[in-house]
Parts: C-alpha cells; structure tokens; sequence
C-alpha cells in the first residue's frame, strides 16, 4: 500500500513539473512574439505605457476578447495596427495574452521568463 501512495507521490510531482514547463514554455512563447512583433516600439520597453497604452493595464482591466479583438484588428484611429494576417501573431495569441496577463498580476517581471528560473 505504501508502495502505490509513493508512485502516487510521483506521478503528481511529475504531472505538476511538466505543467509548470509548459506554462514556463507558453509565457516565453509570448514573451518572444511580442519581441518579434516590437509590440514595445509604441507601448514601452516594458510594455507598461509609451507613445501607446500600458498592455499591463489592457489585460488586467479589460475582458479578453477586447485583447483579442484590439490584436487581431486593430484600432486604426489610434494608430494600432491589427495583426489577423500574422501567423506567429495568431498562432501566439494565447501564450501573449499569458505573458501580458502574468506580468499584470506581478507573477513574472520584464523580460524573457525562461531566463529568470
């Protein structure tokens, strides 16, 4: 009996490594599509606010789907671009909305997440 609560043990342990190397990886996925796209050329080097709103604040005070759709389709008055015909863009979009979101809630800070393990 002990045996199988020990494999038990493990199994969960395991489980939760493994899940926290794919959040690791989603969060750096993210981080290194913003980078591609030099999403802080206009929303600050941080992405907390530049010539463009704070992204920290977008997601921490706006629904998803407002991230989404700001994205995907831009705000052209504001001088936002949308990136729907961005494959990396949109294939990435839930590991940016991560990192962003992550960033917002304090659980991360500025740069690349894999290099702060």
């Amino acid at each position: 009996m002990l045996r199988a609560l020990g494999a038990i043990a493990v199994s969960v342990t395991f489980t939760t490594v493994a899940q926290a190397d794919e959040a690791n990886a989603q969060l750096t996925r993210g981080w290194s599509t913003m980078r591609t796209m030099d999403c802080a050329r206009c929303h600050g080097r941080d992405y907390q606010g530049s010539s463009a709103p704070s992204l920290l604040a977008a997601v921490r005070e706006a629904p998803r789907e407002r991230f989404d759709r700001y994205v995907l389709d831009g705000d052209i008055t504001r001088g936002m671009p949308g990136y729907r015909s961005q494959p990396a863009v949109t294939a990435n979009l839930d590991a940016i909305y991560a990192y962003l979101l992550a960033r917002a809630k304090g659980e991360i800070g500025p740069g690349n997440p894999s290099e702060k393990r």
